[in-house]
């Protein structure tokens, strides 16, 4: 495994963040089964959200009564919209109070390592949710925070805010960054970043943690009705092609090329998974070991 800092929290965090929702909820030996086969990979971090609901955090509150709160690194996310619309956008005071300690209290622990945003509402100003998150960071309830499917305009516009004031910024940016590409968003203002996101990260090395890292298993070819909208395309044919033949030579599998694309990219990233089956976890971690040169990179994404 590999690891590397964010900004404001001092503990070394796996390069590869495990996602809750593939946990089985109402078979919690076999979640924990994956939970420890990832932490004997060398994972130590868990990306979960107040949306998505009770169930997953339960299986969480029964790992940690048996491991302690310590046992993972906590990337919890908060605020998303409640409605596709702007009357459901839920960035605000109360609502980040009411996600990040319903977080706390549904899981049983007593603070988050990082607490994220879920979405954005670029109606607030992003210097109020900075002072809001400040608050909740002297009260202990939180480390550090960021944002996920939030532009890195808005992310620079917060920090710099925070700067300005004598106030804790924001400490990682979560969008979407996979070799596929999306002919529209998998979900309302899920955001897959732009090129001039990706120079913003390479230029100043603020932390990326992707969401959807290996394409949201298209490059594992599942057959959904969500893949074939967002990613069915010539584009992602004719990557999916490349790395079939790369994976072949290298002597790995596509999936973990296509992970391995988003961890060699010249930025400081992180990438989250879904593994359902212990093969899988124990595949996703060993994606960091594979290293692509810049030629290589250009190669799958381009052809050139």
């Amino acid at each position: 495994m590999k690891y590397g800092k964010v900004p404001h929290l001092d503990k070394e965090i796996s390069k590869i963040v495990m996602g809750v929702i593939p946990l089985p909820t109402d078979d919690h030996p076999r979640a924990f089964a994956l939970l420890d086969a990832y932490r004997a990979a060398g994972g130590n971090i868990i990306d979960n959200s107040y949306s998505y609901g009770e169930r997953f955090a339960a299986v969480m509150r029964a790992y940690y009564e048996l491991h302690g709160q310590d046992a993972l690194i906590r990337f919890d996310k908060g605020n998303h919209h409640s409605a596709n619309n702007d009357e459901g956008r839920r960035v605000s005071k109360e609502a980040i109070g009411n996600d990040l300690r319903g977080n706390l209290e549904r899981q049983g622990t007593t603070y988050s390592d990082l607490y994220v945003l879920h979405r954005d509402d670029i109606r607030v100003p992003a210097g109020d949710v900075v002072e809001w998150l400040n608050e909740h960071l002297a009260a202990g309830r939180v480390k550090a925070f960021g944002g996920s499917n939030w532009r890195h305009t808005r992310i620079a516009e917060a920090n710099e805010y925070a700067e300005k004031h004598g106030l804790q910024g924001f400490s990682v940016s979560s969008p979407n960054l996979s070799l596929a590409l999306a002919n529209e968003p998998m979900w309302w203002e899920a955001l897959q970043i732009d090129r001039a996101g990706r120079d913003w990260h390479q230029r100043t090395g603020f932390p990326l943690f992707a969401w959807s890292s290996g394409g949201g298993g298209f490059y594992a070819r599942v057959d959904t009705d969500d893949i074939r909208r967002v990613y069915h395309n010539e584009t992602n044919f004719a990557r999916l092609k490349r790395a079939d033949e790369m994976a072949e030579k290298k002597g790995v599998t596509t999936p973990q090329l296509a992970l391995a694309w988003t961890l060699n990219q010249p930025i400081n990233v992180w990438a989250l998974i879904g593994p359902n089956t212990l093969e899988q976890v124990e595949q996703n971690a060993a994606a960091v070991n594979i290293s692509l040169t810049q030629q290589e990179l250009d190669w799958l994404e381009s052809g050139d």
